[in-house]
């Protein structure tokens, strides 16, 4: 009868473990995609409240990624931000030769349409490979792709 109960438990805790480790894999995964979208919303409102004047332009990258990287590095499991640079005036999609645990903050001001845009992409890592090698995707990471856009509006007497 020992036998029997041994081989049963050997057969049946693989699949208990991947369902308690995708089971904390959502929630934490929830948390850093709520923290992630928070901080995009925070170097969103910096960009475009940080105006010298009321002719002034919004707040440049750097003043944005200072906004936005203190919150995500404290809301990110295994993961920090890292400075994004827009190329020819677009933030660079997320890209799967990134490396795990890299989370780009990239924002940008585009003068003619009057809009600021803040990016928060990369990989997080996870504690179970999302796509188990079966589909197409990173195992072991799960992406984080958060863009928010917001109209500068100036006003003047």
């Amino acid at each position: 009868m020992s036998g029997q109960a041994t081989v049963e438990f050997s057969l049946v805790i693989g699949v208990v473990l991947l369902l308690i480790l995708g089971a904390i894999q959502v929630g934490l995964y929830a948390i850093e995609r709520n923290n992630a979208l928070s901080a995009t919303e925070q170097g969103v409102l910096t960009a475009v409240s940080a105006q010298s004047s009321p002719a002034g332009g919004p707040a440049a990258a750097g003043a944005v990624y200072t906004a936005i990287a203190t919150q995500l590095n404290t809301g990110l499991f295994g993961a920090h931000a890292v400075r994004g640079e827009s190329v020819n005036g677009v933030c660079p999609g997320l890209d799967s030769n990134w490396p795990i645990g890299e989370v780009h903050v990239c924002s940008q001001y585009d003068a003619t349409a009057g809009t600021v845009t803040v990016s928060v992409r990369g990989w997080v890592p996870a504690l179970v490979p999302p796509h188990f090698g079966i589909s197409g995707g990173r195992d072991w990471a799960l992406a984080l792709d958060i863009h928010e856009v917001a109209h500068v509006a100036t006003f003047s007497a």
